[in-house]
């Protein structure tokens, strides 16, 4: 067969993959004439053009997204003017609506059948920008009406969300009780979505009506070619579905699903969990005929769904799993008119399932998997040649420990010891790797040269910071996060260490709307260090510097000066001097949690010094004030520097409300890093004034990532005070070192000395085994063991 034939033959088969269904009505698109047109801002476009990917391939149009980020603010001017010309009349490009489907063949599959391609489109460059502007528009609506099931492309959402609500439901069943679950998937799901549903969704979300009338023109009227190597196959009608491989087609997507999702949520006894298509729905009983009953209802409400919105369930793929029984068969369950069948180790978004306790087959598969990466990894390690410590351990991170710790918050508490060790000993395989250190070395010693951490660290940790950020989304996640993780799961052990440190977490926040980010341009974020000097000059420079840069704001109507103290685990205090052109000086001292680090000290006297000043602004009734804000974090500045629409975290939000709010009362608001401990007077006030804090009551809620960091100090604490005090087995590098710290991270040594160094430490070389100086303990020194000639303590490694 020719590429000519190939790509024809491809053609033709997805365009019969998305017929329209013959009963389905055409597509109603809504008028506009009474509704209110929002212009495409420039902060819009120039947001948009931020999260443009790079590297990636372009459309029908040739145009890179490199090129569109380099565009000048003339071009950008004309986007823009096109941009909403198109959004007001509700009219796509022609060129726009045509795609080049490229056909990817699937792991594992045979290039001899067609049907083992996946078919991504590649669309205009442009439009896709157009797409993220309008797909943000849209989220705002949406974002916090969608069942909180679905956990396919919505943003600090993943699979992990939907393997928690399945393994959790699973795990939670009492003595005799069995869990059924059924595991659903469409075929064809985003080819063969009504455009008219779509349509119908967005506007029972209340989304305006000039995007609907957009959307539903950039849907219509679709064309697409099929690409093989350089050979394009004839045009083909698209008449349903979103084209795989554009920004809008996810977020329509589960728009149109989530009125199932409302139907399912209403049948009692009944759970499920969504990613994007795949539906998982799960029922829990002792009682069996309870559960045919149960999983039959929500089978057929799946079914009358589907009908409705001219979907087809695909027959092949759907299976279900009764977990706790021995017995198979035991249930008769059906979608439409076929049989399900059964299957005893169902595979759910990457994770092998087995019906009893113990996931030994998927802990089979992840280590065969990472072994083979491992050889890989061995490949370009050596310690003569190839990439240094960082670099592998990198290289590990991304390409091995990914792969093992993939859902891991999900099974590891429910996989067995026996399974647990092995991907330990993986783990340990990579660390004598990254290291440079021969096999027979202490497991220890080598995680603590490659500075890894044992799974198991890696597991707790993961499964902590799940639960405390469920907690911190209010009291609906909050029920979810105890009943996933119930009071007697580990993870409470570790969290009652640091519980008596604080009282209330942070909440996660609200992502800003769209119509803000025009705002946000008026702000100037100034984060160039004064004179272009580097942390380690001199500090007279410094001072010099600083001063000079300072001197720039004396005519400002406002100066705040923030600062920041921490003492680790114990308390810590923020500061913030407002000081007026004329006038008195404001001062704000408060606590600012015990388990706070230096950046989350600085955000709290950042948004302390700015509600200050708020109040003085709108009491002093002044107007055009100009304001510059000056702070000694550089990471602080950068963050917010990123945008509103960017920044992550509560308070980071908090404070871009307030400086949003200092904007609509025509404030001029200004930015600038400082070095602090620099002499500079009124960095110094503020530095005092944050030690003040220090003594105030401790009670900022806390951060998510402060209170997991807490935990793993609390962890390392107990650690080094069981080997001070003699409890735990000391091994060649701890008695050398007299610690169990891990390597640090920077070394001035090359490849091969930085390999001998851990060699040394850990007693071993690579051909000779036990090196010949080896030491041991003789009372209170540590010496030679051959010659004994000298004390060469813990500082020779």
């Amino acid at each position: 067969m020719t590429q000519a034939s190939e790509a024809q033959a491809l053609a033709k088969k997805y365009m019969a993959m998305s017929p329209k269904a013959p009963h389905a009505p055409g597509m109603r698109i809504p008028s506009t004439r009474r509704s209110t047109f929002r212009p495409i801002t420039e902060a819009e476009l120039d947001v948009a053009l931020r999260e443009l990917s790079s590297g990636t391939a372009p459309g029908d149009d040739e145009i890179h997204c490199e090129e569109l980020k380099e565009l000048g603010r003339v071009a950008k001017k004309c986007v823009l003017r096109l941009f909403n010309c198109s959004l007001r009349t509700g009219q796509v490009p022609a060129k726009w609506k045509h795609g080049i489907i490229v056909p990817l063949l699937k792991p594992n599959k045979p290039a001899s059948s067609m049907s083992s391609f996946r078919h991504v489109t590649l669309t205009s460059t442009l439009c896709k920008l157009m797409e993220r502007i309008v797909a943000r528009r849209v989220r705002d609506c949406v974002e916090d009406k969608l069942q909180p099931q679905q956990a396919g492309f919505r943003p600090a959402r993943s699979t992990l969300d939907t393997l928690m609500q399945v393994t959790s439901a699973v795990r939670r069943r009492r003595d005799g009780e069995k869990t059924a679950a059924v595991f659903i998937d469409y075929a064809r799901a985003f080819d063969s979505v009504d455009h008219d549903c779509i349509v119908k969704a967005l506007m029972s979300f209340g989304v305006e009506k000039h995007l609907v009338a957009w959307i539903a023109d950039f849907l219509q009227g679709r064309t697409a070619q099929v690409r093989v190597n350089n050979t394009l196959s004839d045009d083909i009608s698209l008449t349903c579905g979103v084209p795989q491989g554009s920004v809008l087609g996810p977020l329509l997507f589960i728009v149109t699903v989530d009125p199932l999702s409302k139907r399912l949520n209403c049948i009692p006894g009944l759970q499920h969990g969504f990613f994007a298509d795949d539906l998982t729905i799960v029922c829990t009983s002792a009682d069996l005929s309870a559960i045919q009953q149960t999983i039959q209802q929500g089978l057929d409400c799946i079914t009358r769904w589907s009908k409705e919105h001219y979907m087809e369930v695909s027959v092949e793929k759907n299976e279900y799993t009764l977990f706790g029984a021995r017995e198979t068969n035991l249930l008769s369950l059906k979608i439409g008119e076929t049989v399900l069948k059964e299957v005893r180790t169902p595979k759910l978004l990457g994770l092998t399932m087995q019906p009893h306790k113990g996931l030994s087959k998927h802990v089979q598969g992840v280590k065969a998997a990472a072994d083979a990466r491992l050889l890989q990894l061995r490949a370009v390690a050596s310690p003569e040649w190839g990439p240094d410590r960082e670099k592998l351990r990198a290289f590990y991170l991304a390409l091995v420990q990914a792969k093992v710790c993939y859902g891991i918050a999900s099974w590891w508490f429910d996989s067995s010891l026996s399974d647990r060790e092995r991907l330990e000993k993986v783990q340990a395989q990579a660390a004598h790797i990254v290291a440079g250190i021969p096999k027979a070395a202490n497991r220890n010693d080598a995680l603590c040269e490659a500075r890894l951490k044992p799974i198991n660290e890696v597991a707790h940790r993961r499964a902590l910071e799940y639960y405390l950020r469920l907690k911190a989304k209010g009291a609906v996640h909050a029920k979810i996060a105890e009943s996933i993780f119930p009071p007697e799961h580990p993870i409470h052990v570790r969290l009652a260490k640091v519980k008596h440190l604080y009282s209330t977490m942070d909440g996660t926040g609200k992502q800003h709307e769209a119509t803000v980010l025009q705002l946000a341009r008026r702000v100037h974020f100034n984060t160039t260090t004064p004179g272009g000097l580097k942390a380690d000059a001199p500090e007279k420079d410094k001072k010099r510097h600083t001063m000079r840069r300072v001197v720039r704001f004396r005519d400002f109507d406002y100066q705040v000066w923030t600062d920041g103290s921490v003492v680790l685990d114990v308390s810590s205090g923020a500061g913030a001097l407002v000081y007026p052109k004329e006038g008195r000086r404001e001062k704000v001292v408060l606590g600012s949690g015990s388990v706070a680090c230096s950046y989350r000290v600085e955000c709290v006297a950042m948004e302390a010094g700015l509600k200050r000043l708020v109040d003085v602004i709108e009491l002093n009734q002044t107007h055009r004030t100009r304001v510059v804000a000056l702070t000694n974090s550089l990471s602080l500045l950068m963050a917010w520097s990123t945008g509103p629409a960017v920044v992550e975290g509560a308070i980071l939000m908090r404070i871009w409300d307030l400086i949003l709010q200092l904007v609509r009362l025509r404030v001029s608001v200004n930015f600038q890093f400082v070095f602090s401990h620099g002499g500079v007077p009124h960095n110094e006030a503020a530095d005092k004034a944050a030690e003040q804090g220090n003594a105030k009551p401790q009670l900022y809620p806390a951060w998510v990532t402060d209170i997991v960091m807490g935990v793993e100090r609390q962890v390392q604490n107990e650690m080094y005070r069981s080997f001070e005090e003699g409890w735990m087995l000391r091994t060649h590098r701890s008695v050398l070192l007299d610690h169990v710290r891990p390597a640090p991270k920077h070394t001035k040594l090359d490849l091969l000395e930085e390999s001998l160094l851990a060699q040394f430490r850990t007693g071993t070389s690579k051909h000779f085994g036990w090196l010949h100086r080896v030491l041991t303990r003789k009372t209170d020194r540590l010496e030679c063991r051959w010659c004994s000639a000298k004390d060469i303590g813990g500082d020779a490694a």
